[in-house]
């Protein structure tokens, strides 16, 4: 990693990011198993970097640092939400089949549309409240949830 020039002249945050950021995360995916949690690990380790760029004598040995303290935090906090999920009574099932049936055919639709639909019939929100919460136009409501509830239908049918 490089932490400093030529001339003993301290590195910049973008040079020390470009020689950095491929060895970080490498070894965040080792430590961590995932390449999406470690990307975001690292992701935090910069940033913590860049706040205290200028103060900071070694940016290389700051970053792997914090970067191992991140990951030993995720593991500890992946391992306690493991344990407590475990210790979890198992969740009663819905005593009329037919909600399970809709709840099962309401998490495959589509992300957007699926949270229109609940958001107007679970929530009881109006078109307008939901365009407001969403930052959309009440036209692209409508049309996600009509959408929604046609391949709700679609899903019940199967």
């Amino acid at each position: 990693m490089l932490t400093e020039t030529a001339g003993d002249q301290v590195a910049s945050f973008e040079e020390v990011y470009r020689a950095s950021h491929a060895p970080m995360a490498r070894l965040a995916y080792v430590l961590m198993g995932s390449r999406a949690v470690g990307d975001e690990l690292v992701h935090d380790a910069f940033a913590r970097l860049y706040e205290r760029f200028d103060e900071i004598d070694n940016p290389g040995g700051f970053l792997r640092v914090a970067l191992i303290r991140l990951c030993s935090t995720a593991r500890s906090r992946r391992h306690m939400e493991a344990d407590r999920l475990a210790r979890l009574p198992e969740a009663p099932e819905l005593a009329i089949p037919e909600l399970d049936e809709t709840w099962a055919a309401l998490a495959r639709l589509r992300p957007e549309r699926r949270l229109v639909v609940a958001l107007r019939f679970y929530e009881d929100l109006s078109h307008a409240e939901i365009a407001d919460l969403l930052g959309c136009p009440v036209a692209t409501v409508r049309t996600r949830l009509h959408r929604g509830l046609a391949d709700l239908r679609k899903e019940m049918e199967r």
